[in-house]
């Protein structure tokens, strides 16, 4: 055999030698593209971008259960959109929406009662208000009228004129409700100065201090049923909660105002063993008509698909957090586009 072939020969075999090599992935190569595979179909998807860097919310006082509520909603937009930075600021329903027309706030919590009242101009609202905007209906608020359980002086709504009450937050939708109920009765404010009573004003934490120092002798505050405050006096001191007249309730329901009636169940509070009749509310989101569809139709989206938070934050609240609801107390005309948007394509709108 002459040396030029057997040149070819094994030339041909060093190619073939060479290309089953490269066909060929090790153990660890071949790991390392299963592994670049997995991760970029676990990539986390890209966050949505805000309309703004800046998200205020109008909450609650201090104290309250809406408080909580806001906490969550800002670390669900802040972990949902890409650069927001969201922040709470302490108010109340009313004061909340007028702050929200001021262009103070573009977020707030509030009651659909004073919500119906500032679109239409009515109530503590002397002109209609044209940015608040309807994002969710979300739970019932039981307003809660209390005092300490050894007053026992103090059992009805006739009782208490001549003490001196805590309504919580002044421009809060809870005195507004407050003296409509009052009304039901034949009172008002200037009924109870003449009676040698007094009302103040401030946080539900204040007030409970308050009433359990022994300040104030009654204290007014809402909650889904229990109100966070006087679940905090029961510590050390047992409440006594004041019911309201079946009469009065059924009248207040019939007024138009958005306000309705249930009872606060027995064992809601340390000796209370029967159902206790008051008057309800209902708590609701609500945005500016100045945030842009896309944008709160993702607020809307966020909120909804992240109940597992609110669920781990407020249980007791949360667990009346439903697409059903979602509406009471308002009707479609008074949503935001974005809001609306979500609730077709979703189904809880038809």
């Amino acid at each position: 055999m002459s040396k030029k072939l057997v040149s070819i020969i094994l030339a041909g075999l060093l190619l073939t030698v060479l290309v089953a090599c490269g066909g060929e992935q090790t153990d660890s190569e071949v790991k390392q593209e299963e592994t670049t595979s997995e991760s970029s179909n676990d990539a986390p998807a890209e966050k949505v971008q805000p309309q703004d860097r800046f998200l205020r919310i109008g909450s609650g006082p201090m104290g309250s259960g809406w408080y909580p509520i806001t906490t969550t909603l800002s670390e669900v937009y802040m972990d949902g959109f890409d650069g927001l930075n969201a922040s709470q600021l302490e108010g109340g329903s009313v004061s909340n929406l007028k702050a929200m027309e001021l262009g103070d706030i573009e977020y707030s919590i509030n009651y659909t009662s004073d919500f119906i009242d500032a679109i239409e101009g009515n109530g503590d609202f002397e002109e209609a208000l044209t940015k608040p905007a309807g994002l969710a209906s979300i739970y019932p608020v039981f307003q809660t009228i209390a005092t300490l359980a050894d007053r026992n002086e103090i059992n009805t709504i006739e009782d208490i004129i001549s003490k001196h009450i805590f309504l919580g937050p002044q421009n809060g939708g809870g005195p507004v409700a407050f003296w409509r109920m009052m009304e039901e009765y034949g009172y008002d404010e200037e009924t109870i100065k003449q009676a040698g009573g007094r009302i103040s004003y401030g946080n539900y934490s204040d007030g409970a201090s308050m009433l359990t120092d022994g300040n104030v002798d009654v204290f007014v505050g809402g909650g889904a049923p229990q109100v966070t405050s006087l679940q905090e006096i029961e510590l050390t001191r047992e409440v006594k909660i004041i019911p309201i007249d079946q009469e009065q309730l059924e009248s207040l329901q019939s007024r138009g105002y958005g306000i309705s009636y249930e009872n606060i169940p027995a064992g809601s509070y340390k000796g209370q063993d029967e159902d206790i009749p008051t008057y309800t509310l209902v708590t609701m989101l609500t945005v500016s008509n100045d945030l842009n569809e896309d944008y709160v139709y993702h607020l809307t989206k966020m909120f909804w698909e992240n109940m597992s938070e609110f669920e781990r934050s407020v249980p007791g609240r949360a667990e009346n957090f439903t697409l059903d609801t979602a509406l009471d107390g308002i009707n479609e005309e008074m949503l935001h586009p974005g809001a609306k948007k979500y609730y077709e394509e979703v189904s809880a709108l038809n």
